[in-house]
């Protein structure tokens, strides 16, 4: 069943969901936590899951994986999205080429088929950059979707006069500059200096007439990073103007072509703590708001952060997981398997039982990656940004610490887990200047 019932009010309802990393199948159990849970998207409006494994059968070639293991699965995982009611993905994460550009062609192939609406990912840029609509004779909603986290190369990039474009991911790329004191600096361009790395550019330094790394750049490029002289260390992140610009622009026209927008953001990396966001993305998220949109979605780094509100605009920095089957992947590629000592060829259970050295290491040994909180906000038709909407706070848990066949997915929590996962979500919002209401087992937000 997709699509969820139709809105029995003057308010549409929209159900969001974390990171979808089903990779086998029954991604709700038999019990009641999980039937009600289920229950719950489907009876949103529109529900919204970040897509983040490839599900089309193993079509495409394993590309080299940075980021842990290669997530791919059978088609039928994308009958559990309908199962469950969710009727808009985004592609747009850091496993969406893990079976590189033929893989991913084909999963937006399989879901084009499914009804399933699919934004940030496409042939080209502009078709990664514009908004997937989905229609309800209640009322629409766009998606916008776009990741922080990717491998170069593997996002989209514009058609030429000669040549295609470039299928890939929508990307909101990002600076990170490095603040060191004025005697770090010196140090810096010492070691550049004195190990010979400056003298490996002779070359460049010959065809372009001066060295971009040389010792006036400011900030200074060395060893991937970018620093820069100040009074005391720290670190800094911009968001790239030309994306932030490109995005803003499809959120402006979406405004005028549905009645809520919500904007997606796949993002790993961190603020202070993991469990903030980097600065680059809080102003990403404001900037999005601004531009149009209703609901901004936040996942990648597996865990809850905050909640801010934003010109009366919920913005959810991180929903988690909402099925996280990365150990039942069935099929790894060579250069997985490789990661892990041995001296012999292993299976599934024992690259990821090796990986996590038994589960006192890694997603398995923490229990705030199986716990997460699914929102439902309702919201007023027609796009009426003056009227307040209500976010539905669902507390949520996924089965930490039983067996790797077990857990992974979701229900509604119990009480005393429930109030828990609602006080640490409550603690994080606070910090943006967010009151979570709790009450009966479920939190609440009301948007002034």
């Amino acid at each position: 069943m997709t699509g969820s019932g139709p809105s029995r009010h003057s308010q549409l309802s929209v159900a969001l969901t974390g990171d979808w990393m089903a990779t086998r199948g029954a991604a709700f159990g038999a019990r009641p936590g999980a039937q009600e849970l289920r229950d719950l998207l489907i009876a949103a409006d529109f529900t919204f899951a970040n897509l983040e494994v490839v599900a089309n059968g193993w079509q495409g070639y394993p590309v080299r994986d940075p980021w842990g293991s290669t997530l791919a699965a059978g088609t039928h995982v994308l009958d559990g999205l309908l199962e469950a009611g969710v009727d808009m993905v985004s592609c747009a994460n850091n496993h969406a080429l893990d079976m590189g550009v033929p893989g991913l062609t084909a999963q937006l192939r399989e879901l084009a088929g499914r009804g399933i609406a699919a934004a940030g990912a496409g042939p080209d840029l502009t078709s990664a950059r514009m908004p997937a609509y989905v229609d309800r004779p209640a009322g629409s909603v766009a998606l916008l979707a776009c990741t922080t986290s990717f491998t170069p190369g593997q996002e989209a990039a514009p058609a030429g006069l000669q040549l295609p474009g470039r299928p890939g991911v929508s990307p909101l790329r990002h600076r990170q500059v490095l603040d060191v004191t004025p005697e770090q600096l010196a140090t810096l361009r010492a070691i550049d200096r004195e190990t010979g790395l400056a003298g490996q550019r002779a070359g460049l330094v010959a065809m372009m007439g001066a060295d971009p790394w040389g010792e006036d750049a400011d900030p200074f490029p060395f060893l991937g990073g970018l620093f820069r002289a100040a009074a005391a260390p720290g670190l800094s992140t911009t968001a790239d103007a030309e994306d932030l610009a490109a995005i803003s622009r499809w959120i402006r026209d979406a405004r005028q072509r549905a009645d809520l927008v919500v904007v997606s953001v796949h993002t790993h990396e961190p603020g202070g703590t993991e469990a903030e966001p980097a600065a680059f993305v809080r102003d990403f998220a404001r900037a999005a708001v601004e531009a149009g949109a209703d609901i901004v979605a936040g996942h990648g780094p597996h865990r809850l952060r905050g909640i801010e509100v934003h010109q009366g605009r919920p913005i959810f920095y991180s929903l988690g997981n909402i099925v996280s089957q990365i150990e039942l992947t069935e099929r790894l590629p060579a250069e997985d398997y490789a990661k892990v000592p041995s001296g012999r060829p292993i299976t599934q259970f024992g690259f990821f039982n090796a990986r996590s050295l038994a589960d006192t290491c890694g997603l398995g040994a923490y229990g705030e990656y199986w716990e997460t909180v699914v929102p439902v906000v309702t919201a007023p038709q027609a796009g009426d940004r003056h009227r307040p909407a209500v976010v539905g706070l669902h507390p949520v848990t996924l089965g930490f610490g039983q067996p790797v066949h077990r857990r992974g997915r979701p229900e509604l929590a119990s009480a005393a887990d429930g109030e828990r996962i609602l006080k640490e979500l409550a603690e994080l919002s606070g910090g943006f200047g967010t009151t979570v209401e709790l009450a009966g087992g479920t939190g609440r937000i009301v948007l002034d």
